[in-house]
């Protein structure tokens, strides 16, 4: 590879804990004393077995919530899941609570974690980019945040929302443009704060949205981004990104009266196989890069499924893979937060060798399909 003069560094990376942990088989247990809280029937039975099976799966071996239901087994001592009153009056069952008590959990979660994020930074970043999918409200966390600080007029914010697992990646490749207007001392932070848990349905049955309940969690990072190289940093080299036409239908994210709806269709998998190998090779012939120079894959794991299916089609070692499945192991799909995860465990891992290129890869509604070139520092 000819020596490309990078768009910016990845200085720092920060992960903010959530307040409550729970072991997979926590979480699940919880959800199927939700199902079976008003009885069973046929399709609930089918979906009680499906989470027994799930049961011995060790991909996922905790995640992380701010809700703290999911630590509770009395049902009247819920905060989230309870019979509540909407705004028109009408009540809502204690499956099915209004949005607006999802997001006024998400606004006071959401804020906590971004002041935690900042807590020890005395010198204002000269940007902010915010990235979120599971949470709404104006003013945001991200500027509250500022008005506490008293950056109010040092720090411009700017938005990324709706985009799902893989907006990571353009809220980097966003972030290292604005370093190109900042001075070499001063930075350009992306935080992605994620609270997926918030919109579980416990009474699913589909198996689409039982894959969904298991599989998702809450997450937060920091990232700080400038033109100077630090020690371990990340050197972003270049970005990607293709929407792959006919797939549309198979990963979406939507508004729905009580919460978020996902839909993760098992035919994700075999749409990426269709197309990643092509985009993959289109990316590394446009950047100069041999395959033989990339070390290591940053895979977003979007499930167990996703990491191995490309793993297989592309022909990737278990060793340049093993950061993404780790991260998914200990934490879950935290969606945008996720791969902030994984390119922390990278910087921090003393085997990845400075010099060595990461090629970084995320899936999500469209299918849109994002990779980034990283060199170690």
């Amino acid at each position: 590879m000819s020596t490309v003069e990078p768009i910016a560094y990845i200085q720092k990376i920060e992960s903010i804990p959530t307040p409550y942990q729970m072991t997979q088989g926590e979480s699940i247990g919880w959800i199927m004393r939700a199902l079976q809280r008003d009885g069973t029937d046929e399709q609930r039975s089918k979906a009680l077995n499906l989470y027994e099976r799930l049961l011995g799966n060790d991909n996922i071996q905790a995640r992380g919530s701010v809700l703290v239901d999911f630590k509770k087994t009395a049902w009247d001592e819920m905060t989230l899941f309870k019979e509540s009153v909407r705004s028109d009056r009408s009540v809502s069952p204690w499956y099915a609570p209004p949005l607006q008590d999802r997001m006024k959990i998400y606004v006071d979660a959401a804020q906590t974690m971004a002041r935690s994020a900042f807590a020890a930074t005395t010198k204002a970043p000269k940007y902010i980019v915010d990235i979120s999918c599971t949470g709404y409200r104006a003013p945001y966390p991200a500027q509250m945040l500022l008005l506490e600080k008293g950056w109010e007029n040092q720090t411009r914010l700017l938005k990324l929302g709706h985009m799902g697992c893989y907006a990571s990646i353009p809220g980097v490749h966003m972030g290292a443009q604005l370093t190109r207007s900042v001075a070499l001392d001063e930075t350009v932070s992306v935080l992605s704060t994620e609270l997926c848990t918030l919109h579980l349905d416990p009474l699913a049955t589909d198996p689409d949205q039982v894959v969904s309940n298991i599989l998702f969690a809450d997450g937060c990072a920091r990232m700080d981004l400038g033109r100077k190289e630090t020690p371990n940093a990340l050197a972003l080299v270049a970005h990607y990104e293709a929407i792959v036409p006919e797939s549309s239908q198979y990963m979406a994210w939507d508004l729905q009266d009580s919460r978020f709806h996902m839909t993760l269709s098992r035919k994700v998998v075999t749409q990426l196989n269709r197309v990643i190998a092509q985009h993959f090779a289109t990316f590394l012939e446009e950047n100069g890069v041999k395959r033989s120079e990339v070390t290591r894959y940053a895979v977003h794991p979007g499930g167990p499924r996703i990491v191995e299916s490309i793993q297989e089609t592309l022909g990737l070692p278990d060793e340049s893979v093993r950061h993404s499945k780790a991260v998914l192991r200990k934490h879950g799909n935290m969606s945008s937060a996720t791969l902030p995860h994984v390119w922390k465990s990278m910087q921090e891992d003393r085997t990845v060798k400075r010099g060595e290129l990461i090629v970084s890869m995320a899936f999500g509604p469209g299918l849109t399909l994002t990779m980034n070139l990283l060199r170690k520092c």
